[in-house]
């Protein structure tokens, strides 16, 4: 009976590390919405203190993968980036709350996506097509709402 047991566990383990390989390749794939690879992180990585750096490095990931290749500008996500980065370590150091974390975060992608707007002024309006909508959900995100508590919301990451 023992046996039996230790062969279905084995089993059911097994299926979860396909599932998660599964996940894996399909974060790594370009068509894989921003808001189903943020919630992945957010399951994947679910104590925004202690994996703080580890879901810093999956929002990271995620963005550059579904973000970035559309972006005008994308020196602009690689800095809102790094500080994301940043800000991870201090959390997981506990130098900084998820309070000041979520404000810092919020501040600094409204200043970010205000000065993508400034730049896409500049282009001519020829070289400007739809946003995709990854793109749009990013610079939709991490608004004034997201500084206060609540920052684990599907806009706020």
């Amino acid at each position: 009976m023992r046996t039996a047991v230790v062969v279905v566990l084995f089993g059911l383990l097994a299926g979860c590390g396909g599932v998660r390989q599964a996940l894996q390749n399909e974060s790594e794939d370009s068509s894989v919405s921003l808001t189903d690879a943020l919630a992945d992180c957010r399951n994947a990585f679910p104590d925004q203190i202690t994996q703080a750096v580890r879901r810093a490095d999956c929002i990271v990931k995620a963005t550059e993968l579904s973000v970035r290749p559309s972006l005008p500008f994308p020196e602009l996500l690689d800095r809102e980036n790094a500080l994301r980065k940043m800000i991870a370590v201090q959390v997981e150091a506990g130098k900084v709350s998820l309070l000041e974390r979520n404000d810092q975060i919020a501040k600094a992608h409204m200043a970010i996506v205000a000065e993508e707007a400034e730049r896409l002024k500049a282009v001519p309006a020829d070289g400007q097509g739809a946003s995709p909508t990854s793109v749009v959900q990013w610079r939709a995100s991490n608004s004034n709402a997201c500084a206060g508590l609540g920052g684990n919301s599907p806009n706020c990451y």
